[in-house]
């Protein structure tokens, strides 16, 4: 899959979990256009950043068991900080927990 095409499926996803209207993991899965399983990797992949996505059954749609955002970003000084790695950033102004992805 092309970059550009997981970032927009990243952000959807981010978009969806922090309106709490994702659903179920197959309604999830069908905004997405994506089988079930690819649904799983990627919420996966989201986990290990650090995003604290939760299924709440109240909400019967995946959340933010804090608030939170993903932010993409495209900047050649990350790789002089941590290796142009995945980074978990924590924003004391906004009080909201930034998970960026960081792209060399």
């Amino acid at each position: 899959m092309s970059l550009l095409k997981y970032i927009d499926r990243a952000k959807r996803m981010d978009d969806l979990i922090r309106r709490k209207a994702t659903g179920c993991a197959e309604e999830f899965a069908a905004k997405l256009g994506i089988c079930k399983s690819q649904l799983y990797q990627d919420l996966n992949e989201m986990k290990e950043l650090g995003a604290p996505i939760k299924y709440c059954h109240t909400h019967k749609s995946y959340v933010y068991s804090i608030e939170a955002k993903l932010i993409f970003t495209f900047n050649g000084n990350l790789g002089k900080i941590r290796g142009g790695q995945n980074i978990l950033c924590d924003s004391s102004i906004t009080g909201v927990r930034n998970f960026m992805f960081a792209v060399q």
